[in-house]
């Protein structure tokens, strides 16, 4: 079952629930109508707020990348927009049997009462999910280490694919082996000296080649 679905059946469920008490109560109590009208109002409006807020809470910390997040909002909007509906249409059926639930008939139920009810919840599910988000942010980034910088600000990577450093040993020409660093601890600090084959001697050896060569030609 989609996650909207759920969400939105619950809602209804609860909804339809606190209008059910709140018919039974001002049938029965209709002094104190309006307190029972706050109150149902107040506890609708802290649903609509929690449980977009620990989605917001969960997906933030999950994900530091917002492409790979979820879209909590377009996720709560069918949620709410399908609560609203199937509560609005629970609670028509319900006038036949609890009076005061309400004397609307369904056509209202489904549109004025549906929109009613999704403006109502959209904006405290809005402000809950960026909350949460905000809160899974700053969650997530105490509880990862900090990232190591050297003396300039910068940040050591290091690559799955990285590889050991590689010594050169003292060699004539191009005859030297290739020593790992981690063969021989004991020279894992020491620097090439200056008998060490390098891109110069290289180049230097080349350039006698080519001279030796052009002279040849001239002969």
């Amino acid at each position: 079952m989609n996650l909207w679905l759920i969400r939105g059946l619950v809602i209804a469920a609860v909804v339809t629930f606190i209008r059910a008490l709140l018919g039974i109560g001002i049938y029965t109590w209709p002094e104190s109508g309006s307190t029972q009208v706050s109150i149902a109002l107040i506890v609708a409006l802290a649903i609509g707020f929690v449980w977009p807020l620990l989605d917001g809470y969960s997906d933030g910390k999950e994900f530091e990348d917002e492409e790979d997040r979820a879209d909590l909002t377009i996720l709560w909007l069918k949620s709410l927009t399908a609560g609203a509906v199937i509560s609005g249409f629970v609670s028509w059926l319900l006038t036949f049997a609890i009076p005061g639930i309400g004397g609307f008939n369904l056509f209202v139920e489904l549109t004025i009462g549906a929109g009613f009810l999704i403006l109502l919840l959209s904006i405290p599910a809005l402000i809950g999910i960026m909350l949460g988000r905000f809160l899974g942010d700053r969650a997530r980034r105490r509880s990862t280490p900090p990232v190591e910088e050297d003396e300039y600000g910068r940040h050591h990577v290091v690559a799955h694919h990285q590889k050991e450093p590689v010594k050169v040993s003292t060699g004539p020409g191009l005859a030297g082996t290739a020593v790992h660093h981690h063969d021989h601890p004991d020279h894992q600090d020491a620097s090439f000296s200056e008998t060490d084959y390098r891109d110069d001697d290289f180049a230097a050896e080349r350039a006698d080649i080519v001279d030796g060569d052009a002279r040849d030609d001239r002969r």
